[in-house]
């Protein structure tokens, strides 16, 4: 993880599964309400609904509930799509205000799944928000427990 005094933190993981699976429940509106939620240091949210344009310029959406029953949203615009090879967006988020960061995603496919690795960027020119956004590597363990062996958000949010 990088300091977001230099402007961008990052994550990687690593998935047991190929990249298009993975492209594909990072995009998929049937999917990323799927695994996006779920618990964790006193906090549950979930993701209810998300929209993709999928195309460069094209709007997304995504909306939901935190674990004090207020609603959020995070939408942007796709700046770059590589499909299965990376997808770089922007994001604003209503816990937020109004601060535009971008997030990148990169897949590199292996022997063994697919390495992810995770960029968001822009915290320089907003360093308050800069701790909103550590809770990537849980949001990451979502991704990959619903890609691996197909936990979803209503099996984690009720154990």
């Amino acid at each position: 993880m990088t300091s977001p005094v230099n402007d961008e933190i990052s994550f990687d993981i690593q998935i047991a599964a190929p990249p298009d699976r993975i492209f594909d429940a990072l995009i998929d509106p049937a999917q990323v309400p799927k695994w996006w939620g779920g618990q964790g240091a006193g906090q549950v949210f979930r993701c209810n609904e998300f929209t993709a344009d999928l195309r460069v310029s094209g709007r997304w959406k995504a909306s939901g509930v935190s674990g004090n029953d207020q609603k959020f949203e995070v939408t942007g615009e796709f700046l770059e799509i590589n499909r299965a090879r990376k997808l770089r967006y922007t994001w604003v988020a209503t816990w937020t205000g109004t601060a535009k960061t971008q997030v990148e995603w990169e897949l590199q496919p292996g022997a063994n799944g697919t390495h992810i690795q995770l960029r968001q960027s822009g915290l320089a020119a907003h360093p308050e928000i800069a701790n909103s956004y550590r809770g990537w590597p849980r949001m990451l363990e979502w991704l990959r427990a619903y890609v691996e062996r197909g936990e979803t958000t209503a099996q984690r949010m009720a154990s």
